[in-house]
């Protein structure tokens, strides 16, 4: 009995230096990422997903899932913060679930394999082919025992094995939808959690900016009668406090109208169509804008259209007609018809002019390529200046709800007279390539204006809890937004949106935080309107000043609500003197608009979190959580009103 206590006993101490050997890479539930999601083949990868079975091997709520998209041999692939370089004794272990029923695996379909890779030469070591689920719809542990195993002299050579790549069903042509989740990959060595690296975008960091629309191609001769230098100088003498301005590289809605014409790889004029550049003389326009908004200490980001020329197929325009059909026979004649090889080779040619120039582009309409061209084109901007700051505009984030439904604006207000309802945007990084997010708002005239409330009291305090975001742990993306300024984007008759003390409030906001913001500033025949250059200066004036004046605090606007969400005022009795709340979101303390009896805060399950037993000149929340609440009033009456308010 004592021999077999103590087999047992130093069994249990075998089993422990084992599991003590193995370091954590990855484990979805508390968000350790040591290493790093690079790509997913024939199928969807996603984080965050709810555990399909909790009980047993694995009890963490939420992991990673793939779903097969109808392919053969999926994979998923991660990047290793630290290579590979030595075999012995090395094993890698994780754990999977498989939705595949148990009585319908088969030799294919159950296979789970592991592959090293050298990311510079795609070796991989070995297949595994032993390795299967033995069960359907259960979590199993996986080891992949590398003992031993030399490391060929070219992997050696390039610094070991940077990658790792899970395969799944590898051959099996039957299951092609099935779903796999993915949790607690382990290693023999340590991983160290990236660091992000400082974005070339730091210089961004508490700027606000005004934009200054350029047209391009045979449009700038067009209008070169227009002193567009002297309403760049405007700029720079009237908005001193401005750190930052958008100007253009093509023009603001057409990619194949450029504000350059010389081009070191293509005469654009005669090879291609002369309508698409300036002429030699005019060039210098924006050659002289930007050395007006750089002598000024300001930087420069310029729009870039990137859908380029192959963007104006099926064009009405007779011009338009004309370049479409000249750029297919030069893309023909010089790239084999390969359009997106040759609007890069164009591209390129202006970014190596523009280089040392500027400080940042501002990447749009990259929808009109493919998604494998996008990558390249934007590597092909950072091949041509690695310390250019890049924002692409390729991808939206919202905020969605505790159930992860997206919120969505009912109603901005009682003149609320547009009865569509809107989603809420936040800002983060949502693909590697940028820099600084293109902030755009949600679209125009689907019911979102830039000013919305919804943004102030959910989509803010996001920015202002953390400037900065990134989308893979490799760099630091800042938040910046790039808000209209008008009903509709840099159009002079189009209505204004923001009066100055709402605009002079969303300056601060970002600036404060040390995010960005830009101005979407309308230009008439060369200058800012007379109207936003009012406000612009007001801002300046303000923010030139030390200490800055205060800004109006948010509030909620009568009869603003979500779908769903109880009205916090009543819109039947708007000539009563309803309660509001503010500021909201909250710091540290609140007001209310009329003194009250009493009052009771609610988290959002319904737990009572706080109560004052009567009236307060302020409302102490700082020992709150940040996050969204409930506040209850009591009148004297004994009548109550609900409003909810978030803290930061």
């Amino acid at each position: 009995m004592k021999k077999l206590n103590y087999l047992i006993i130093l069994f249990l101490f075998i089993g422990i230096d084992a599991m003590e050997a193995q370091s954590i890479w990855y484990e979805n539930s508390s968000n350790t990422a040591k290493i790093v999601f690079n790509t997913a083949a024939k199928g969807t990868f996603s984080t965050d997903e709810t555990n399909p079975v909790t009980s047993g091997l694995n009890t963490n709520a939420t992991v990673a899932k793939f779903v097969r998209d109808g392919l053969t041999s999926p994979t998923i692939l991660f990047n290793l913060t630290n290579p590979i370089t030595d075999l012995s004794t090395y094993t890698i272990s994780l754990k999977a679930y498989t939705s595949i029923k148990t009585a319908e695996l088969n030799n294919q379909s159950k296979r789970v394999r592991l592959y090293l890779r050298n990311s510079s030469i795609g070796n991989s070591s070995n297949m595994f082919e032993g390795l299967s689920f033995s069960e359907g719809e259960t979590w199993e542990s996986f080891n992949f025992i590398f003992d031993g195993i030399a490391i060929p002299d070219d992997v050696a050579a390039e610094g070991g094995y940077d990658q790792i790549m899970i395969g799944l069903a590898s051959g099996d042509d039957g299951m092609l939808t099935s779903t796999y989740y993915i949790d607690t990959i382990s290693g023999s060595s340590d991983q160290t959690a990236p660091t992000p690296t400082l974005a070339n975008a730091a210089f961004l960091s508490g700027s606000w900016g005004v934009r200054f629309n350029l047209p391009g191609g045979y449009n700038l001769d067009d209008e070169s009668n227009f002193d567009w230098v002297a309403g760049a100088q405007e700029i720079a003498d009237n908005l001193p406090a401005v750190g930052h301005v958008i100007t253009n590289f093509t023009h603001p809605a057409h990619g194949y109208y450029y504000s350059l014409r010389g081009n070191p790889y293509v005469d654009v004029a005669t090879e291609i169509h002369p309508a698409m550049v300036p002429s030699l003389e005019n060039e210098q326009i924006i050659l002289d804008i930007i050395n007006v908004f750089k002598s000024s200490g300001k930087k420069v980001i310029l729009y870039v259209n990137g859908g380029g020329p192959s963007n104006i197929q099926g064009a009405s325009d007779a011009i338009e007609t004309e370049i479409s059909a000249a750029w297919e026979s030069y893309c023909n004649t010089k790239f084999g018809g390969d359009q997106a090889l040759g609007w890069r080779t164009l591209a390129r040619g202006y970014f190596e002019r523009f280089k040392g120039l500027v400080d940042g582009y501002w990447v749009d309409n990259l929808s009109s390529l493919r998604a494998v061209e996008v990558g390249p084109f934007l590597n092909m901007i950072r091949d041509v200046d690695p310390n250019i700051a890049i924002a692409s505009n390729l991808d939206k984030s919202y905020i969605e709800d505790e159930n992860g439904n997206r919120i969505l604006v009912d109603s901005d207000g009682t003149n609320d007279q547009d009865p569509t309802d809107y989603k809420v945007f936040f800002l983060e990084a949502n693909d590697p390539y940028m820099d600084f997010t293109a902030g755009h708002p949600t679209p125009l005239g689907q019911g979102a204006p830039p000013n919305s409330w919804a943004y102030e009291e959910y989509s803010f305090p996001l920015i202002t809890e953390n400037p900065w975001s990134t989308y893979d742990n490799s760099k630091l993306t800042l938040k910046h937004y790039f808000a209209p300024i008008r009903q509709q984007w840099s159009v002079a008759r189009a209505d204004l949106i923001f009066e100055v003390e709402q605009a002079y409030r969303f300056v601060r906001t970002f600036t404060d935080a040390g995010a960005a913001i830009t101005w979407s500033t309308t230009i008439s025949d060369g200058f800012i309107t007379d109207d936003e250059m009012a406000i612009m200066q007001t801002i300046n004036d303000r923010m030139v000043q030390s200490p800055k004046p205060d800004f109006i605090p948010y509030a909620r606007p009568e009869g603003a609500f979500l779908n769903g969400e109880t009205l916090s005022v009543d819109a039947n009795k708007l000539d009563t003197n309803n309660l509001v709340l503010f500021p909201n979101p909250v710091k540290q303390s609140f007001k209310l608009s009329k003194e009250i009896d009493s009052a009771i805060i609610y988290n959002l399950s319904g737990q009572k979190i706080l109560e004052f037993k009567s009236n307060q000149p302020a409302f102490d929340v700082s020992i709150l959580n940040s996050g969204m609440y409930v506040f209850k009033t009591i009148s004297k009456n004994g009548e109550s009103e609900f409003l909810q308010f978030i803290k930061q």
